[in-house]
């Protein structure tokens, strides 16, 4: 039998990985992302990752950044995808990525908090 550490320690690893659904709460040190949402017998539950908001820029791969001007440009994924030679899946998935580092939800917020670190230049 696994013990209930373990088995938490696999969660928390699942749990990191996973991309937030959206920002909770946020304020100059820290960020709290909603990572699960359900609605139990009219009470709603969510699983909330409060992590420390790091003063250093976000680092994006070469690609994510040239993702993040794409974007910004206001093609979509498949038009994004036929200029890089990549899949539109492959788009979103670069796209996911770059939301968790960014802690963001949506595209609009994504180039907001690009503009707000000056990385869109």
């Amino acid at each position: 039998m696994i013990p209930q550490e373990e088995i938490l320690k696999n969660l928390v690893k699942q749990v990191d990985n996973s991309v937030p659904s959206k920002v909770l709460h946020q304020t100059e040190d820290t960020v709290d992302e909603v990572l699960f949402e359900s609605n139990i017998d009219g009470t709603c539950y969510y699983l909330v990752r409060s992590r420390p908001r790091g003063n250093h820029p976000t680092l994006l791969s070469p690609r994510e950044r040239e993702i993040t001007k794409l974007v910004a440009l206001g093609l979509d994924n498949k038009s994004i995808g036929k200029k890089l030679g990549i899949t539109h899946w492959t788009v979103a998935t670069y796209l996911r990525r770059i939301f968790s580092k960014l802690g963001v939800s949506s595209r609009t917020a994504m180039i907001a908090r690009l503009l707000e670190e000056n990385l869109l230049s």
